[in-house]
């Protein structure tokens, strides 16, 4: 370190993103601001190899440009609903799936997930992976965490966390726990609006913090800051900007010697106030190591140059700033930076065979009143099905646009992930799909559930969506059979009451939905488990 200047110490506590897939946006970056590392996106990403060849090309430039330090190239791969490497592999499920599979006992096969996902990264030139989601989901009118999480009891989130950042190790990806002290019991999504906790130390002990403090005793190597005030600790100020929060609880009390990283600057809690610029400063000093500025290359010049003034100024010491410079450079060679392996690992047939087994697993029935499932072909004739669903949306402000990944190339035949998969497991079926969204929607459901022998309903935060919930609501009151699949928040009954059927997937990703075909016709039995507490599910 003691060959760098200051601009390229400066440079090595920065993680930037960049618009989309052209290498030169990067490269701009890279050889003004010599940064620790760079972002993907799914707007970033396309398929392994040409994910793997941009990678190269960055860590190129990094190599032969001073101070010729590679670069940490970062994903938020959570599985489930938040993935940016898709094409062409099988995706993970998410947190909450996976604690639904392994709900019996086989919680070792978070492990072995994690571990083929981070071959699936390292495969593409991804060495950090901003995963696994430590929050304890204990609310369920939390905005931004939900199916993201393992589930609502701290221990099991602390022991899944753990598992699945020791797959990461193993497969040479570094693990970041988030969202430190705990982002699962917010009504407010951070993204857009500062959220504030009044939980007492004692509570935050008991709960948010258990994951935490297990994955720092497992040697957890980089932890990501939530933009939350937590009034028990710091009244004024959120994590990331709080030193009580890092220097006092994280890293003195709980003892963490790793790299602490911020959640993106450009989120709302912090681009309102004190603003991406400034956020980048007050987030150094209260003890961040790496400054996380994902999309827009105007407020990472101005925090860039607000980080080397405040050094220059005397606000900022060049011991603190040599102190993170430091824990980078010393995980880049722990996890010897860059570490790719050749594309092709990443198309492993275990994986897909693992990743599958866990999505039928994931699958849970939760209700099951009228004995309706698997569904049973009539004698003699086609099975028809009337299948009511809202197209994939993107309802997580973390999450991809999921139709900005469909093909653009017209198809014939189910226009769902659902219907696409029951016709590859039985030819013979008549499914008609009803778009909730669309025009005269409840009227043509009805009328298609009149002639069908079965009627199934996919909501997607229909807790969130009073339209949705609504329109489902009205279609089980007129046809007591109909089967209710949630196929994001486990919460939709709620406001679903009168369904006498009702499944969980907490994912509409095409593994997920191919896995509940399976199921549906009988070909696998539900074994998934609720992860979470529905309030005020009454079960026969």
């Amino acid at each position: 370190m003691e060959q760098l200047t200051l601009e390229e110490k400066i440079g090595q506590v920065f993680m930037f993103g960049f618009p989309g897939k052209d290498p030169e946006d990067a490269h701009y970056l890279i050889r003004n601001f010599k940064p620790a590392g760079i972002i993907y996106f799914a707007r970033n990403c396309g398929t392994v190899e040409e994910t793997a060849m941009l990678s190269a090309q960055l860590q190129e430039w990094a190599r032969n440009s001073s101070p010729g330090i590679p670069l940490f190239i970062a994903a938020d791969q959570e599985g489930g609903v938040v993935a940016r490497l898709t094409q062409g592999i099988p995706v993970m499920p998410g947190p909450m799936s996976l604690a639904a599979a392994v709900a019996g006992g086989d919680d070792k096969f978070i492990e072995e997930a994690s571990y083929a996902t981070a071959i699936q990264l390292r495969s593409a030139g991804i060495n950090l992976n901003a995963a696994p989601v430590l929050d304890v989901n204990d609310n369920p009118e939390n905005p931004i965490i939900g199916i993201r999480s393992f589930g609502e009891d701290p221990e099991l989130v602390a022991r899944y966390g753990v598992l699945a950042a020791e797959g990461y190790r193993r497969g040479g990806v570094i693990a970041t726990g988030k969202h430190f002290p705990g982002h699962g019991n917010t009504s407010v999504d951070s993204h857009l609006d500062l959220p504030v906790l009044p939980h007492s130390m004692e509570r935050l002990n008991s709960c948010e913090l258990v994951p935490f403090k297990k994955a720092i005793k497992a040697g957890i190597p980089a932890i990501m800051t939530a933009h939350i005030v937590f009034q028990a600790i710091d009244s004024q100020k959120p994590a990331t900007l709080s030193n009580a929060v890092l220097r006092g609880l994280l890293r003195d009390t709980l003892g963490f010697q790793g790299a602490i990283m911020t959640d993106c600057l450009e989120m709302n809690a912090i681009s309102k106030h004190p603003g991406t610029a400034r956020g980048a400063v007050e987030a150094f000093k209260a003890g961040c190591d790496l400054l996380l500025i994902s999309h827009t290359r105007e407020f990472q010049e101005q925090a860039w140059a607000g980080l080397l003034e405040a050094v220059k100024s005397g606000e900022v010491s060049e011991k603190r700033l040599d102190e993170s410079v430091n824990r980078v450079l010393d995980l880049k060679r722990a996890f010897q930076i860059p570490n790719p392996v050749p594309a092709g690992n990443a198309y492993d047939p275990r994986f897909e065979e693992l990743f599958h087994e866990l999505h039928l697993r994931s699958i849970t029935l939760v209700k099951n009143d009228k004995n309706l499932l698997p569904l049973v072909p009539p004698d003699g004739r086609k099975m028809r099905l009337c299948l009511a669903a809202t197209m994939p949306k993107r309802l997580l402000q973390v999450e991809d646009d999921p139709l900005k990944q469909q093909s653009a190339v017209a198809e014939t035949g189910p226009r769902t992930g659902l219907g696409k998969s029951l016709l590859s497991l039985c030819s013979t079926l008549k499914i008609d799909e009803i778009d909730i969204d669309g025009p005269d929607a409840l009227e043509t459901c009805l009328t298609l559930a009149d002639k069908a022998d079965a009627t199934i309903i996919l909501t997607q935060d229909a807790v969130k969506n009073p339209f949705q919930a609504k329109f489902a609501q009205k279609v089980i009151e007129a046809v007591p059979n109909a089967l209710l699949i949630a196929t994001r928040s486990p919460y939709d009954i709620r406001v679903i009451p009168a369904a006498h059927t009702y499944l969980c997937t907490y994912s509409s990703r095409p593994e997920t939905m191919r896995a509940l075909a399976h199921v549906l016709t009988g070909k696998r039995a539900p074994s998934g488990k609720l992860p979470v507490t529905i309030p005020g599910l009454s079960l026969n």
